[in-house]
Parts: C-alpha cells; sequence; structure tokens
C-alpha cells in the first residue's frame, strides 16, 4: 500500500508532503528520499527488519521502500534507548535495526541469528504488554489500508498527527492523509496546548484525529480565539471512551466540524465508526453491521467483535501467542440502554472495593458534569482494609473555590453513586498526567 502511493501513483511534487516544527518535505522530496533508500538497501529485500520510527519524512520514506522489497518491518518507538530497541530486535531475531537521522541518512545494525521471514511485505506494531514485553501483531499492508477511504471533497486535506507514529492509529492517519495527497503536520510531542494550537493555526490543519483527553487538554488550556482560527473540517476521536460532554464541548468550539468517533485495536484494526453526535453507538450495530464494518455483539456485558480489518497473527516469537478467535474479546464492558450501547470502562480498569466492581468512567461521568470541573481522572488506590479505594484528581475551571468545588463533588457523588464509587480521595491538581498515547492514566498508586 504504502510502496504504492509512493512509487506508483502520481503525485502533487510540488506540495508539502510532510510538515514538522523544524522542516517541510515535499512529496517529490519524499519520493526520492524513498528511492534512494530503495536503491541503496536493497540487500534488505524479504528480511525481517526493524525500524526505529521518528516522526518525521524521513521514517515514511524508509518505511515505503522496505514495503517495496517485500520487507516484514517490525516498527519500534524511536523514544526508546537504542540499547533497550537493540534489545528487543535480539529478542525478535531480526536481521537488522534501522535508525533514521538527518534526511537521507540510514543506519543500518545488523544482527546475527535472524528467524526466518515471510518473503513478503508486512508491518508488526509492537504494543505494550502485561508483562512488560511488547505484543507483536502482525498485518499485511492489505489489512492495514483496508479501511483507508479515498476522496474527502478537499484538495490536498492537512491532516494533524497527534498518536505516537509508529502504532496502529498514527499509521491510520497517515495513510487516509497520504492516500489524498494531503499534508501529513506533526507537532514536537512535548508542545504544550497554547503551541500545539498555534502551529495547527499557522500550518492550516482541518482534519485531526486524537484522544478525547488530548482534546481535552487542547480546549482546557488554550486560548478559545485561538482555537476558533483552526480551520477544522472533522474531528476524529478515538483510543478511549468518548463521553457527552466532551462531544458537546467539541461542537460548541467548532460548530462546523463533522465529529467523528472511531473504535479500533491493534489487533482488530478499524472496527466501527459513529458521527451522529453522541456518545456510545447505535444497538442496531448488535444486530447488522454497517458496510465495512466489524460484526459485534454482547456477551456477559463485554463487547466481543469480528473485524475483517483483523492482524494476521502474533510473531511467532512475541511471549503474547493468544490467537485471535472468531469473536475477540476487547476487555471494553458495555451496557444497551435507550437503544443505545454505552461503554461503562475496561476490565482492566476495574476498581475492586470490597468485592464490588468500580469502573472509573461511571465515576468521571457523574464529576464530569459537575459546575466548575474542568477535568477529572478516576483511578483505583490501594487500602489495606478494602482491597482499593475509589481516588480522583481534578481540575477546577480557572477562578473556582476549590475547596468548595471539594465539597460539591463529595455531595453529588453520595447523591449519584453508590458508597463503593464514591470517591474516598479527593485531590485538586493543575492539570491530569496523559499517556505518551494521549490517554488518561489509570495507574493504580499505593
Amino acid at each position: 500500500m504504502l510502496n504504492h502511493l509512493l512509487f506508483e501513483e502520481s503525485l502533487p511534487d510540488a506540495l508539502p508532503a510532510v510538515v514538522t516544527r523544524d522542516q517541510i518535505t515535499d512529496w517529490a522530496a519524499l519520493r526520492e528520499e524513498a528511492q534512494s533508500f530503495f536503491d541503496t538497501q536493497g540487500a534488505l529485500g524479504k528480511r525481517r527488519v526493524g525500524l526505529s520510527f521518528q516522526p518525521a519524512a524521513g521514517s515514511y520514506a524508509a518505511l515505503a521502500a522496505l514495503d517495496r522489497l517485500a520487507c516484514d518491518v517490525f516498527l519500534l518507538d524511536a523514544n526508546l534507548p537504542f540499547e533497550e530497541a537493540l534489545r528487543l530486535s535480539e529478542k525478535m531475531r531480526l536481521g537488522a535495526l534501522l535508525t533514521i537521522g538527518n534526511p537521507s541518512e540510514f543506519g543500518v545494525r545488523e544482527l546475527s541469528d535472524e528467524a526466518k521471514w515471510s518473503g513478503n511485505s508486512t508491518v508488526t506494531i509492537l504494543t505494550s504488554g502485561s508483562t512488560g514485553e511488547p505484543k507483536a501483531a502482525r498485518h499485511s499492508w492489505e489489512s492495514m489500508a483496508r479501511p483507508v477511504k479515498k476522496g474527502t471533497g478537499i484538495r490536498a486535506p492537512k491532516w494533524l498527527l497527534t498518536y505516537r507514529p509508529h502504532l496502529y492509529a498514527g499509521l491510520q492517519v497517515m495513510l487516509q492523509c497520504f492516500a489524498d495527497r494531503g499534508t501529513l503536520i506533526i507537532p514536537d510531542s512535548h508542545m504544550d496546548p497554547q503551541s500545539t494550537v498555534r502551529f495547527m493555526c499557522d500550518n492550516g490543519a482541518q482534519f485531526v484525529s486524537a484522544t478525547p483527553s488530548y482534546w481535552r487538554r487542547l480546549l482546557m488550556f488554550s486560548d478559545a480565539e485561538l482555537l476558533k482560527r483552526i480551520p477544522l473540517v472533522q474531528i476524529t476521536l478515538g483510543g478511549e471512551t468518548i463521553d457527552q460532554p466532551t462531544l458537546d464541548r467539541l461542537q460548541y468550539h467548532f460548530p462546523n466540524a463533522r465529529l467523528v468517533h472511531i473504535y479500533a485495536t491493534t489487533e482488530l484494526g478499524r472496527c466501527f465508526s459513529v458521527n451522529d453526535g453522541k456518545a456510545g453507538f447505535p444497538a442496531s450495530y448488535l444486530d447488522t453491521a454497517p458496510p465495512g464494518s466489524a460484526e459485534l455483539r454482547v456477551q456477559e456485558g463485554e463487547l466481543l467483535i469480528r473485524s475483517p480489518n483483523s492482524m494476521r497473527m502474533y510473531d511467532p516469537l512475541s511471549l503474547h501467542q493468544s490467537v485471535v478467535s472468531d469473536w475477540f474479546p476487547t476487555d471494553d464492558m458495555v451496557e444497551v440502554k435507550d437503544g443505545r450501547v454505552h461503554f461503562i470502562g475496561r476490565k482492566s480498569d476495574m476498581i475492586n472495593v470490597a468485592s464490588s466492581k468500580v469502573f472509573p468512567i461511571e465515576v468521571e461521568r457523574v464529576i464530569r458534569v459537575i459546575p466548575g470541573v474542568s477535568d477529572v481522572r478516576v483511578f483505583g488506590k490501594t487500602s489495606s482494609i478494602a482491597g482499593e479505594l475509589v481516588a480522583c484528581e481534578i481540575v477546577a475551571t480557572q477562578g473556582q473555590d476549590r475547596e468548595a468545588l471539594k465539597q460539591t463533588v463529595v455531595r453529588t457523588c453520595r447523591a449519584q453513586l453508590n458508597s463503593q464509587q464514591q470517591p474516598r480521595l479527593i485531590k485538586l491538581v493543575d492539570r491530569i498526567d496523559l499517556s505518551s498515547a494521549g490517554k488518561t492514566l489509570r495507574t493504580r498508586t499505593s
């Protein structure tokens, strides 16, 4: 797919393909860089190759060339120290580890003990696992590209990349942008919200795909007038459960933008999307899958999915060797009510309070709509008596009396939540920490 997009189709040569804070790479330069890699690195053909994936033009050029060379590519986080990337590469028995420097500067570290390769072009995504070692989900480029729909109705659309580029969501944004011959706009990961919004304005971002937590941070810490200047056409939300207050705030700030919520996982690929401005998804999806979407069902409160966009397999050398069955358990718990399927939380996020199951999202829904609350994070805290207690961090709106807000939260939770769900520890903070993937952290504390 990527090989086809860069090598075989006509390109808008003079238009920018990738824009970062420090560099603008047009389509002609991107193809030239990919061609240079292909011409000089033919010895990598049809092998198991690790690519330390930087959010920059050089990485996309290398990835296209590796696709053309029919490699089994393993995407590694460029933020990993080199020794850790090397350790993972050796553990996965790769034949080479590729690092990207300045444009056209590629470092190739040859490795011994290479495992058998497929002989086809595949892309393996390494995601965090419960053991601390990554799961290695192998996709074909066909399955990666299947959800991509050409034609946004806008010439050379400009997409903002907020996700990590080496993971499924980041790859999907890139493929959609490149398929439409658009411009991929990449902010620095350490940019503060105000600087990020200014970068979006300066580069004319039209399509933005991000987590709900990422958007809440932008809305909370950015100038409202500056937000209005972003020429948004579409906001795509994914990676987390989307709540109605966040949808309503986005609609208020960007009334002309289309809101889309996508459900996707690394293993299952893109499963379905919702664009009616409501949290959850229509219960009718359980009966009839929309065209191109996955089949859905609920079993003992958990969402199960059978997806046409699923990965091929876990790599044989991955520690995680669970086979994707016909129906894949997602770990997402849901409830069906009034013709709508609502997400109530992930099994892995559940807080065990004296043998009672508490899902953080259900508590957050109550707190998030309290006047004076800008953001909230609910998580479990170890207790010698109850096993775990419900704790929460709250960001107050500017000028809000923090102590008064804390008391309001206590009263509201007592009135609307059962005893086990009520937060026993409430802390007012300046901001909610997000993971490197832009998601709210659920890490338990002792």
